[in-house]
């Protein structure tokens, strides 16, 4: 439900601007999801700060929208979020009414082209600021557009050159004086008018609310809908002041793993277990708690184990944080983008609900959220350095008698279970899952139901009381915003006629009771299938031991089996043809114990699916072992003994051609 809707303001007056601390500053009624509308769920998107940093160009920002429509924009993923360095230095350089001028050789075509681009291409687009006026418009006492002020008019010279933390010679607005707030409202014009979606205003702190408020004045003038992030590392206790005027507040210090080669540590994730369980009772439709970037699809560079990454992405979604890559788009890795499309953590993440934490017990620490249909998404972490049982009961949870369980990393239902679920879970490893109770509201077909004919599907539910009648919507992706069907019945059940094979379609039905709507449940089911399954689109190897690898991938719709297929690959890159050493493998995990460790050897796999219609392609290769050191050595020595013999080959020949012409020589003399 959103915010009441606020379209008056009262202007803070010169006396309680010069009298009272900012610690006890009420904000003005300018409550950003009043009038914008928007973050009714977390938002999708991507920025450019985790990969780009400092050179950002507009060929860099077209190049990641172009990838984020490719690949992104079908999982719900909207936004293109161009951060710092855009602009010429703010302290030599503005454009005539004291703004940030946008730098001509990063940017040769200015934002309203970029932004007309990334629209375009169906996206959203993002943009960056930080408080105060640039102090090349103090010097140069540029104009105020579309008033008789001027920079200096406006300045509080008495707080210095910085106004916020990340740049020096920002100097403070004094919004008491005239022009202050048309400077502000200026400055938000010209971002309208390039098109601009989402504002990031950076570099906030507990004395900047009054300036946080002229932002939310000046974006609400333009008419635009613009979602509004705060950042960095805000004030829990002045969270009423940022749900008020924003969408979004970062609730720590940047992820990136900054003087390191990598994008992100795992040290400041953990640190995002406790923000998560703190800040989550303030989350909810129209602002939501931003985590700041996930960098899990650039391979090596985002300094992570995959458990990690997967674990990274499942707080993220528990915790239904803005959900903002940070990768490089154009040097993704297969694994990572299969982390990133997971539409079953997808849906945990837009569910509208901010996960709670149910306990944390030394290394061990479940989070949940619980659902308006009666389920709940639990996910389970290990955050210590060694391998850890992680239960949940379902006492704890309310939940009485048995309770349906699906695996939504693995796409898998693991049938019913008692009392509760315990998950083994390696080195920072995890496990999400969503638990449906039986006593929970009963639909049909099942949430999760597979093999149904799409010429006709009926869908059922229990009558709610007091129930006008009821809204029933179908959509192809789990936030519901690819809609094939909507339809209000007066009674509970609705007839879906002619889908497609092959696709997991979700269903939401909520009743409606005059002019109140209250969601019952969404839930999801498959339609036959007409093909074989797609292959996985990655496959880890690891060594377990020195005589077996331990092998996993990810599961695809369809697949009722999987077969793994190896090749053995010498120093010299002589390699044998793949062969199946595995076939009929329900669990998308295997454990290779044939695989005895050889010096110079590397085993490389390949994984199928297989369902009743046929076997998928191969998928891409895995490899266990780095033989890099052990082949560097061997190479060592075949290059040692090759230089031996062919020292020895030279020494031979020059012999003989001595011993020939001692022996020609004596000859003549003879």
């Amino acid at each position: 439900m959103l915010k009441k809707i606020i379209t008056t303001f009262v202007s803070f007056s010169i006396g309680l601007t010069g009298i009272f601390s900012t610690s006890v500053l009420t904000p003005n009624k300018a409550e950003a999801s009043s009038y914008n509308d928007l973050a009714e769920r977390p938002f999708m998107g991507w920025s450019s700060w985790s990969s780009i940093r400092k050179k950002p160009t507009e060929e860099k920002i077209k190049a990641a929208a172009d990838v984020m429509a490719a690949k992104f924009k079908s999982h719900g993923y909207e936004y293109v979020n161009l951060d710092d360095y855009y602009m010429l230095d703010w302290r030599e350089t503005v454009d005539e009414y004291g703004r940030w001028a946008v730098d001509p050789k990063k940017f040769p075509n200015g934002m309203k082209a970029l932004g007309d681009y990334i629209h375009n291409k169906g996206l959203k687009f993002g943009h960056y600021v930080t408080l105060g006026i640039p102090k090349a418009a103090v010097d140069q006492n540029t104009p105020i557009e579309g008033t008789p002020y001027h920079a200096k008019d406006i300045v509080d010279f008495s707080k210095g050159q910085k106004k916020n933390f990340n740049y020096e010679e920002m100097y403070a607005i004094d919004l008491a004086k005239p022009g202050g707030q048309e400077f502000i409202d200026s400055w938000a014009r010209l971002f309208a008018s390039y098109g601009v979606d989402y504002l990031k205003i950076d570099g906030v702190r507990n004395q900047d609310i009054a300036d946080v408020e002229a932002w939310a004045k000046a974006l609400e003038k333009t008419g635009r809908p613009i979602h509004v992030e705060l950042s960095n590392n805000l004030d829990i206790k002045h969270i009423s002041t940022w749900k008020q005027l924003s969408n979004g507040w970062r609730t720590d210090h940047d992820v990136e793993a900054y003087g390191t080669p990598y994008l992100a540590s795992w040290k400041k994730i953990t640190r995002r277990f406790d923000d998560v369980a703190e800040w989550q009772r303030h989350a909810g439709p129209g602002g939501w708690n931003d985590l700041d970037s996930l960098n899990v699809a650039n391979g090596r560079k985002d300094g992570l184990t995959n458990d990690e990454k997967i674990s990274y992405v499942s707080l993220w979604a528990i915790a239904a944080s803005q959900f903002v890559i940070g990768n490089d788009l154009t040097k993704l890795d297969d694994f990572g983008v299969s982390l990133l499309t997971n539409d079953e953590i997808i849906g945990v993440n837009q569910s509208g609900v901010a996960g709670k934490r149910l306990y944390k017990k030394n290394d061990a620490q479940v989070f949940y959220q619980s659902l308006p249909d009666g389920s709940f998404n639990i996910a389970l972490f290990n955050t210590g350095s060694s391998t850890l049982d992680v239960s949940v009961k379902w006492a704890d949870m309310g939940i009485e008698g048995s309770a349906f369980v699906r695996d939504l990393w693995r796409h898998q239902d693991l049938g019913s279970k008692t009392k509760g679920f315990t998950a083994k879970l390696s080195t920072h490893a995890s496990r999400v899952i969503n638990v449906v109770p039986a006593s929970a509201l009963t639909v049909s077909p099942v949430s999760g139901a597979t093999g149904l004919n799409p010429s006709k599907v009926a869908l059922n539910w229990e009558t709610v009381s007091e129930a006008d009648s009821y809204h029933v919507q179908v959509a192809t992706d789990p936030s519901l915003k690819n809609i094939v069907f909507d339809q209000t019945v007066s009674i509970p059940t609705a007839d879906v006629r002619n889908l497609d094979n092959g696709t997991r379609y979700y269903w939401k039905v909520s009743s409606l009771s005059g002019v109140t709507e209250n969601q019952i449940g969404i839930y999801s089911f498959y339609t036959e299938l007409t093909k074989a399954p797609k292959k996985p689109d990655w496959v880890l190897a690891n060594r377990k031991n020195n005589d077996s690898v331990s092998l996993t991938w990810n599961p695809t719709f369809g697949a009722e089996s999987y077969t793994v297929y190896r090749k053995e690959k010498n120093i010299l890159g002589i390699s044998s043809d793949y062969q199946p050493i595995a076939t009929d493998l329900s669990d998308p995990n295997y454990i290779d114990n044939s695989a005895k460790l050889k010096s110079g050897v590397t085993y490389s796999y390949k994984v199928t699916a297989t369902n009743s219609i046929g076997e998928s392609k191969k998928s891409i290769e895995g490899q266990s072992d780095d033989q890099s050191t052990v082949q560097k050595t061997a190479l060592l020595i075949v290059s040692f003994t090759l230089a031996a013999v062919a020292i020895i080959f030279i020494i031979a020949r020059i012999k003989s051609k001595s011993t020939k012409q001692v022996e020609l020589a004596n000859k003549r003399a003879s």
